[in-house]
């Protein structure tokens, strides 16, 4: 079973080239804008990501490809909009917006403490 405090946020906030959210089991993530954006889960980046596999398919195994294939020199964002209690959408200086990220999906690429990965 999974503890849904540590997929549930208590704060969120952006802080210079950052996004911050510390979880309702007191762990904080802190996420450079430009990680986020490479790790975009949407459909076009994931693909190219991945040399242009389906790894949206329910049977692919493939997991998030190689970030370095994501420019990401100068990317700001300029928006950042909750997706009803589940997500955040981020809208891109590069004109990308279309990635929801959903706090399950955040909270295992956590890049600030091993122990938010699942």
């Amino acid at each position: 079973m999974t503890n849904t405090k540590r997929t549930k946020p208590q704060k969120l906030k952006r802080i210079d080239n950052g996004f911050l959210i510390v979880w309702q089991d007191g762990h904080s993530s802190y996420y450079e804008l430009t990680y986020l954006r490479a790790l975009c889960p949407c459909a076009e980046c994931s693909a190219i990501r991945n040399d242009g596999q389906d790894v949206h398919s329910f049977f692919s195994s493939i997991g998030h490809g190689n970030i370095d294939k994501i420019d990401t020199v100068g990317i700001e964002a300029i928006d950042i909009k909750l997706v009803g209690r589940y997500a955040i959408n981020f809208f891109w200086n590069d004109g990308h917006r279309s990635g929801i990220y959903d706090f399950k999906f955040l909270r295992s690429i956590c890049p600030t403490e091993s122990e938010g990965r699942e």
